[in-house]
């Protein structure tokens, strides 16, 4: 028989080892895949200097470059060859300033967002003769920094708004409604203007390939929301706020400050299919990474109802991805001397 002292060893044993049992069994586990990137383009007759955002229509893949004289590049991912560029930087009729919102508008035609004329264009097809750019619409009201076609016709942009978070337009660009709040850390932030608020939060948002959801994810915090389009309003799927914009604020604030240079960078860019999310992650901060903050490894994979599943680990640190339209191939900007266009296989996760 044991006696008292040899007793208590063995039984703080268990209950450490139990206690442990329960802290892993409530840590998150996801699966992880390591990804290798390949070039897409075998010629070297393109520069990318500064990429904004990327998208995909059939095979054509174009790249908003926020340096070149010209701010879209067309390449063609099946023949791996580089068409060309368009969009000449200026403040003519036919020119553009700065944009955002590039997407697939289908049959190798694209829509973006002119910020400063503040209008959405649509082109033609760019497999044709030719790229030509038809605006649809000037937004007069507001100050949206991005604009996306949804299924039910309407447009939801978000932007630096004082009382709500998206404004919903219509197809001549008039506010059909708005809705959604800043997020806020206390009841002292809440009080801050949101003027500065949006600004501090502001995140970028991709759609589904039907547009009847979209995800929004910020840079400057660790805030992913999904959501649902259902009918003529919106639904919040899930939204995870694990971390806050560093910056200064007042009750009373009237110019925004910026975040703090020792802040990590968070999500660079999301893309989706019709079952998952996509977001790519730094982790970086300005402070010590300088520009390479703006680049991550690392790539977070979701559910629509904004559960964790995967994380891929790339060979390349990315600048940008974008999904192609059957789900098993993804594209990105990957980051060696220069920026160059790769390509990778999905794991398939059901």
């Amino acid at each position: 028989m044991l006696d008292t002292k040899n007793k208590m060893p063995l039984l703080g044993g268990i209950l450490i080892f139990l206690l442990l049992s329960c802290r892993s069994s409530n840590q998150e586990t996801i699966r992880v895949e390591n990804i290798i990137c390949q070039p897409i383009i075998c010629e070297d007759n393109y520069i990318i200097g500064g990429p904004r955002e990327m998208a995909l229509s059939d095979s054509i893949l174009t790249v908003m470059d926020a340096k070149s004289d010209s701010m879209l590049l067309f390449f063609n991912v099946k023949s791996g060859k580089y068409l060309g560029k368009a969009g000449i930087r200026g403040q003519g009729p036919s020119e553009f300033t700065v944009l955002s919102s590039l997407e697939s508008h289908g049959g190798g035609s694209f829509s973006f967002y002119d910020i400063n004329k503040k209008t959405f264009y649509y082109t033609n097809s760019v497999m044709g003769d030719g790229v030509q750019f038809i605006p649809a619409f000037r937004v007069d009201s507001g100050l949206p920094l991005e604009v996306h076609p949804m299924a039910n016709g309407k447009f939801i942009a978000p932007g630096i708004y004082e009382e709500y978070r998206y404004c919903v337009l219509d197809s001549s660009g008039q506010v059909h409604n708005t809705f959604g709040e800043w997020p806020y850390r206390d009841e002292d932030e809440k009080k801050v203007s949101g003027i500065v608020r949006s600004q501090a939060y502001m995140f970028g948002i991709a759609p589904s390939p039907s547009k009847t959801k979209f995800i929004a994810s910020l840079l400057s915090a660790d805030i992913l929301s999904f959501y649902q389009l259902e009918n003529d309003s919106v639904h919040l799927l899930k939204e995870t706020i694990l971390t806050y914009p560093d910056y200064e604020y007042r009750n009373s604030p009237t110019v925004y400050s910026g975040a703090s240079k020792d802040s990590p960078i968070n999500y660079l860019c999301a893309t989706c299919s019709e079952n998952y999310v996509y977001v790519l992650y730094s982790g970086k901060n300005f402070r010590q990474d300088a520009l390479a903050s703006f680049s991550g490894n690392v790539i977070y994979v979701y559910t629509w109802n904004g559960n964790k599943i995967a994380m891929l680990k790339s060979d390349k640190m990315l600048g940008k991805i974008c999904l192609a339209e059957d789900g098993k191939t993804m594209y990105a900007i990957a980051y060696d001397l220069d920026p160059v266009l790769v390509q990778f296989p999905l794991p398939q996760w059901e």
